[in-house]
């Protein structure tokens, strides 16, 4: 039976960011979200951002709720 690969080896096997440019980017982004797969793959990754309605924060508010919400919105608006 083979063992599971392990989260950390995975991400040290990735591609360094060493001398990737800007454009290298967009390349990539068009590449991966240019398809209709892609753009599926990114509205659902933008909707767990909460890119698309209001965090729910709660009432009284809860900081680290939050904080948590404007974490997963962060990342989504940077992907757009």
């Amino acid at each position: 039976m083979a063992s599971k690969p392990d989260i950390l080896d995975m991400l040290a096997s990735l591609p360094s960011q060493e001398g990737y440019t800007p454009i290298d980017r967009y390349r990539d982004f068009k590449k991966v979200f240019g398809t209709d797969e892609g753009k599926r793959v990114l509205r659902e990754i933008l909707s767990w951002g909460r890119l698309f309605g209001v965090p729910v924060l709660g009432n009284p508010v809860d900081q680290t709720r939050m904080a948590i919400a404007f974490g997963e919105r962060n990342i989504a608006l940077k992907l757009m």
